[in-house]
């Protein structure tokens, strides 16, 4: 269903009107528009990108504006992971995968508060996006990696600068416009107030009003680099480390609000765990647990499951005490994780490489005389390690740790020196809840109805993920509802 304005107003109570207020405030069209396209791209990450692509394909008139001075957004800052289901690279390593499988498992990892039908819609069109990237763009996956949330090996590692490139160029050669350093300002309702006719636009210190004749579509990311609107919603992350893009200020999303669309999953925002202290890359998180290791807090005794997903560990690494945390691993982990996992590998790549331990990590060829390095307590950590090979060898460990990540793996001892700590810590690399949106991102008011002319997509929409989080999903979620929102949009007459 769909609604205009004027009829929301209509009939509303003093408190929902209260609640939607700053639609009021919004622009109305001017008596000129400055320039005119079928479809306007708010954001210049993956979900922007991709849409652009489409609307190439599409034969649209599109532009699409990025307020910083070059395009990827918090993409830029992503693993590379790309989660999709049945493809020859999965069958060709014997993996038995499927959409049911993968739908199956986003609902489990978001404990079905995700919306099925956004959910549906993204687990089918990941596939139409992979094809697109194999064979208009020729890029290949150089593995096929098992994550969280994953009940089989899912996430289609790539190089994201790659795939972020070949959008772009993908998209100019089919005539869309991509100008960066331009913010866009305010969402525009058309003169009777039915839909969204547009959006005001800053460039050079101008500012200008864009029509967007189709429709406009919001991609400008999350909040990771807002402490004000982190407080707002999560309180304990106002003060977290953030590895984001410098843009994701929320600024698509409040815009979205202005105009009183509806949020999701905002009460779970997490942090991702793992990254060693004071990190600046995302290629600064470790995933060690997941190849065997133990995490320990500063009285060296474990807290919790380490099989879980990162944004669960991070919830409980967050709370021990002062919020210290370390991983404790073994050179055989250290040198399956290398081999496996790309993520993280420069945090270990000396260890395995050159025998080097960087200044991060503590070694030792003991447990104890690596504790010791560590300022830990050596004969508890001992006694700790010493537990846990017995607890997961007897199938009886004190957390109930059976695999090594989410439903696959067979635990391994900790017991083959050299051992290595280290020091750990959560950072917010993503907000991943947002506006809402429906199969078709099309963005919806409190009361499910479409608000006319917007879409949404990528970070800044919530459903998607619901209370967890697959890991590797984000950046196909991304490109796929950038692909889903312009598909929807060159429909429109």
């Amino acid at each position: 269903m769909e609604v205009s304005r004027r009829n929301l107003f209509k009939g509303m109570t003093v408190s929902a009107l209260m609640m939607s207020a700053p639609a009021f405030a919004q622009l109305e069209a001017p008596q000129k528009w400055d320039a005119e396209y079928d479809i306007v791209i708010v954001g210049g990450g993956a979900a922007g990108l991709s849409a652009a692509t489409v609307a190439a394909d599409e034969k649209l008139s599109a532009v699409l504006f990025e307020k910083q001075s070059f395009l990827g957004g918090s993409s830029v800052l992503n693993g590379g992971m790309f989660t999709v289901a049945g493809t020859k690279e999965q069958e060709k390593q014997g993996i038995k995968d499927s959409q049911e499988l993968f739908f199956k498992d986003m609902m489990r990892a978001g404990k079905n508060k995700n919306n099925p039908d956004v959910v549906k819609a993204f687990v089918k069109t990941a596939n139409e996006q992979y094809d697109f990237i194999l064979n208009k763009l020729k890029l290949h996956p150089d593995m096929v990696v098992h994550q969280g949330y994953q009940s089989v090996p899912r996430s289609h590692h790539f190089v994201t600068s790659q795939i972020l490139t070949a959008m772009a160029a993908y998209a100019k050669k089919g005539g869309v416009k991509i100008e960066t350093g331009v913010k866009v300002l305010r969402l525009v309702w058309n003169k009777d107030h039915s839909r969204i006719a547009g959006v005001e636009i800053e460039s050079k210190g101008k500012k200008q009003f864009v029509l967007a004749k189709k429709g406009v579509l919001l991609a400008a990311g999350g909040f990771s680099r807002n402490p004000e609107l982190l407080g707002r919603y999560n309180p304990p992350l106002e003060s977290a480390a953030s590895i984001a893009g410098a843009g994701t200020q929320g600024d698509g999303i409040l815009m979205g609000l202005s105009v009183g669309a509806d949020m999701l999953d905002v009460a779970y925002i997490k942090a991702t765990y793992g990254f060693r202290l004071n990190p600046k890359h995302i290629d600064e998180q470790s995933q060690l647990y997941w190849s065997g290791g133990i995490i320990v807090n500063k009285n060296v005794k474990r807290f919790t499951d380490e099989s879980q997903s990162y944004k669960v560990l991070a919830d409980f690494a967050l709370a021990q005490p002062e919020g210290k945390s370390y991983i404790v691993f073994d050179r055989q982990m250290a040198e399956n994780d290398f081999k496996n996992n790309p993520q993280g590998r420069i945090l270990i790549e000396s260890i395995v490489k050159e025998n080097k331990v960087p200044e991060w990590i503590f070694a030792g060829e003991t447990i104890e005389d690596a504790a010791k390095k560590a300022g830990l307590n050596p004969k508890e950590l001992a006694k700790t390690v010493k537990e846990y090979n017995e607890g997961i060898k007897n199938d009886s460990d004190a957390f109930g740790r059976k695999t090594l990540v989410d439903t696959s793996g067979k635990p391994i001892p900790l017991d083959k020196g050299p051992f290595y700590i280290m020091p750990a810590t959560a950072a917010v690399i993503a907000t991943y809840c947002g506006l809402k949106i429906n199969k078709d991102a099309k963005v919806q008011n409190v009361f499910g109805e479409v608000i006319p002319g917007l879409w949404a997509a990528g970070e800044m929409t919530g459903g998607v993920h619901g209370a967890g989080y697959m890991s590797g999903s984000a950046f196909g979620k991304a490109q796929t509802f950038g692909r889903i929102a312009a598909k929807d949009i060159a429909k429109q007459k």
